[in-house]
């Protein structure tokens, strides 16, 4: 009773690696390079800061010396006021795509805005800090965001001989504000599309005393009686200029969305990146459709707190769906997956999936099964890299080589007829072939010969395991592709 159990554990074991997806799979380790200073820029009070990266490389024993691999950048969420590289989210899926076979890196931007002048009180946490000095505010930090990641791609790509990465093979992905960054940075490449914000602006009055304590706000000095707002240069920022071409490929929006349509003036000469979209309509952050930010949790807090709205002097945002629908309707020519789910804010604050007090527990600005749209995602960027793999040794060979000068499997892949030969005295014994549920399709007992032939013709285009045994009790487990 061992034997059986035994042989189908082990081809089980075969099965499994041979139904394994490169880019898709978790198959190897990682090594980290963590707290790279990519850069140094001005931020909303005109102070310099140092940005930081961490990166990681995927290794494995077999790893080819000329091989290079994917990128894939991820850009943490935070309202563009708060968050950073080490994002318990961000960091788990940029080791989780190194072990798929990409460099990944996390960076930092710059944050915050210059907040308002009003004391704006409620009793839930750092709510002053999400008041904006006007509109204008949102869309330069936003922009500043897009200029820094623009420029820790750059800085990547500068070295993309040391880190091994594919110039042709360039991803960017985030969460909320970082998937806003991502669009920007991946979309962003006309003059026309720069935000008319962005341009020198009216200073502003100094913030607030009782915002001090926000996190963007910490060790700012406010200097003079206003905030000047200077012209905040072009969309590319002057972080690691670079000769070397590139192709973003795809991009990962997590909950995302535009501040203007991206998708309509692209350049000619620039390939359109595909775009992966998960967003739920019930997110009252930011609005899977036109809304402003906050737009739901604005209303939780007027008709649950009685606090002033924190629309105040806020943006409108295009969400998912909402430039999906432009793609679709102007025909751009993007190639984007939506993945929405079915529950809308009710407008209720206690009653009802996604009500506000519902969303305490179960934010609908998040995931709703993070390992399923994580796996999406793989599979979405999967179908669009052209490198190779970087540590699986390819081979032509017709044969399969772990079974030396005993057995000849070929053609493999096959189109119809497959050939199964056995090195004389060896013959044959008996012959199986399995899908990968383990069903027999076609068995062949006492044969005593050194060779036969298996037709595949009326078989299905896949995987298949080829079990052949040989007259001195030898078994060996060959996969075979019929293409």
């Amino acid at each position: 009773m061992k034997k059986p159990f035994l042989f189908f554990l082990f081809l089980f074991g075969i099965i499994s690696e041979i139904e394994s997806q490169q880019w898709v799979d978790k198959k190897y380790e990682y090594d980290s390079i963590l707290n790279v200073s990519y850069g140094t820029a001005l931020n909303f009070n005109g102070q310099l800061e140092t940005l930081k990266m961490d990166i990681y490389l995927p290794a494995c024993e077999n790893q080819s010396t000329t091989a290079n691999r994917p990128l894939l950048m991820w850009i943490h969420g935070g309202a563009f006021l708060a968050g950073n590289k080490e994002d318990v989210s961000i960091q788990a899926l940029c080791k989780s795509f190194a072990k798929r076979g990409y460099v990944t890196a996390s960076i930092d931007y710059r944050l915050g805005f210059v907040s308002d002048d009003v004391a704006w009180q409620c009793n839930y946490p750092n709510y002053s800090c999400v008041f904006a000095a006007d509109s204008a505010e949102w869309v330069r930090a936003y922009y500043r965001a897009v200029q820094d990641g623009k420029g820790a791609l750059r800085y990547l790509i500068n070295r993309y001989q040391d880190l091994k990465i594919d110039t042709n093979n360039i991803f960017v992905a985030g969460e909320s504000a970082g998937a806003m960054t991502a669009l920007g940075v991946g979309l962003m490449d006309n003059l026309i599309e720069r935000p008319l914000q962005t341009y020198g602006a009216t200073n502003v009055p100094h913030p607030h005393p009782i915002t001090a304590n926000c996190i963007y706000n910490q060790g700012i000095n406010f200097n003079g009686d206003f905030i000047s707002r200077p012209d905040l240069g072009g969309f590319e920022g002057d972080i690691e200029p670079s000769d070397i071409s590139f192709k973003i490929k795809g991009i990962g929006n997590m909950y995302g969305a535009m501040f203007a349509d991206l998708l309509k003036n692209s350049l000619p000469e620039k390939p359109k990146p595909a775009i992966y979209s998960f967003h739920q309509p019930c997110d009252i952050v930011v609005s899977i459709d036109s809304n402003l930010v906050f737009w739901g949790l604005t209303w939780c807090l007027t008709n649950g707190y009685n606090c002033s709205g924190i629309i105040n002097n806020n943006v409108m945002l295009y969400g998912s769906r909402v430039f999906s629908q432009w793609n679709a309707e102007n025909n751009y020519g993007y190639d984007i997956q939506n993945e929405f789910t079915n529950v809308t804010f009710p407008y209720s604050f206690i009653f009802g999936q996604g009500s506000c007090l519902d969303q305490v527990n179960n934010p609908c600005h998040a995931y709703d099964n993070k390992s399923r749209r994580e796996n999406e995602l793989a599979a979405f960027f999967a179908s669009k890299i052209t490198t190779t793999s970087i540590c699986d040794t390819a081979t032509t060979s017709t044969f399969d080589p772990s079974l030396g000068d005993q057995i000849k499997v070929y053609p493999n892949p096959t189109y119809s007829l497959l050939y199964i030969k056995s090195t004389h005295p060896m013959v044959l014994s008996s012959i199986r072939l399995f899908d990968t549920f383990g069903n027999v399709l076609y068995s062949k007992v006492h044969i005593n010969s050194d060779e036969k032939t298996i037709d595949t013709s009326l078989l299905p285009n896949g995987v298949y395991i080829l079990q052949v045994e040989q007259k001195n009790g030898l078994r060996h487990l060959v996969k075979v592709i019929k293409e």
